[in-house]
């Protein structure tokens, strides 16, 4: 930068001695060509002061650098990855650990619902009521039913901060089959071309696992979840049994299965907004199965499109990872 200053400056200086040699009405027509040359000349060094940083670390610098190790906001300082359309970052899975099989989470005055065998025609319906009752719950999907048809209802239950997981393709007893690594992995895939998420929690069909089905799942960053709150809602015992069944089991870090999809759901749909109520009058938080097992959201940065659930940096979760988005 020192060097390019002192040539301009060199160069202007051997431009007035000419033009001061002109006649006048020469001169007057050279003079307003070397305006022009100059502004020229003055927005040549801006964008290579721009494009250098400027020497300096004020604003451009703040952003960091694009390729900045992942952080933990609120948790690790650092530089993050740079926002994206309209500085805005997109949830698009989560990080779980652990080697067993969860059947409840930390004895603390939190509950998690996870609802299976959707995606289905009451799903929506679900969402929905979880939103107006200010809930959130874990979806625990059928890749085969993962269609393009139910991708604005997967979108959504990310923006309203739901979470869907891991149910195989096509809901067999893991257990006897051959095909474990591809009934979980298809149903990842079929839940990232939808929604861009890849879950990190699992559920087995029927409860039904083994070593080997958590050694697989565990494999592909998935947690193998199952329940301590069953209330059997499948059988469609009514919504007061449904009710009565879920408030007498808990306890407080119990994990609660019903169902989404797999038959009519009205009665589950009725029974919940009663349930989550009277949770909450015991004093129980109603969360996601990845926040009660302490599982990281992971967020990157909007590149394209954020598909209505973008969120500014200053509104992301605490501990969630950011990560750089891929081109």
């Amino acid at each position: 930068m020192p060097l390019v200053r002192s040539l301009l400056s060199a160069g202007a200086r051997r431009w007035g001695a000419a033009v001061a040699a002109l006649p006048p009405s020469h001169a007057r027509t050279v003079r307003e060509v070397g305006r022009l040359l100059a502004l020229v000349a003055a927005v040549a060094l801006l964008a290579i002061a721009l494009s250098s940083g400027g020497g300096d670390s004020g604003a451009l610098g703040a952003l960091g650098s694009p390729n900045a190790p992942r952080t933990l906001v609120g948790s690790i300082a650092g530089a993050a990855p740079k926002p994206g359309a309209g500085g805005l970052y997109r949830v698009v899975g989560c990080r779980s650990h652990g080697d067993s099989v969860y059947r409840s989470g930390p004895t603390r005055h939190q509950v998690a619902i996870g609802f299976d065998d959707g995606p289905y025609p009451d799903t929506p319906q679900f969402v929905r009521m979880l939103s107006r009752s200010h809930a959130a719950a874990t979806f625990f999907m059928i890749g085969r039913q993962v269609t393009p048809t139910y991708r604005q209802t997967i979108l959504r239950e990310l923006r309203e901060g739901d979470v869907p997981g891991d149910h195989t393709f096509t809901h067999p007893d893991l257990t006897h089959s051959h095909e474990v690594r591809g009934q979980l992995d298809e149903t990842i895939a079929a839940i990232r071309a939808q929604s861009g998420y890849t879950p990190c929690v699992f559920r087995p069909p029927y409860g039904d696992v083994d070593a080997s089905v958590v050694s697989t799942a565990r494999s592909l960053g998935l947690a193998t979840v199952t329940w301590n709150v069953d209330p059997s809602d499948y059988a469609q015992p009514g919504v007061a049994a449904i009710e009565r069944r879920v408030l007498a089991q808990v306890r407080p870090g119990s994990i609660i299965i019903s169902h989404d999809g797999g038959g009519p759901r009205g009665q589950t749909l009725a029974a919940y907004p009663k349930i989550i109520a009277a949770l909450r009058r015991r004093g129980y938080g109603v969360v996601t199965i990845p926040q009660l097992l302490g599982f990281h959201p992971v967020y990157e940065p909007c590149i394209r499109r954020c598909d209505g659930i973008g969120v500014p940096r200053a509104q992301l979760p605490h501990g969630a990872i950011l990560q750089d988005a891929p081109f």
